[in-house]
């Protein structure tokens, strides 16, 4: 996404936790934004059932 679409404050967020702030470089930087419409987490194949914390982006957990 192009800079001028990003949330208001979103700028300053990044800057903020990476201690880096695209906006001060002369050439374009690009954004992305990320939903995540499933997360599974697991160790052992014997927790393969049950490894879905997120579905269809709605938390389960």
């Amino acid at each position: 996404m192009d800079i001028a679409e990003l949330a208001p404050g979103t700028g300053d967020a990044f800057a903020a936790r990476t201690g880096f702030d695209p906006r001060e470089l002369d050439g374009p930087y690009p954004y992305f934004l990320i939903r995540p419409r499933r997360i599974q987490a697991w160790r052992e194949a014997n927790e393969l059932p049950g490894r879905d914390l997120m579905r269809n982006s709605r938390w389960l957990a």
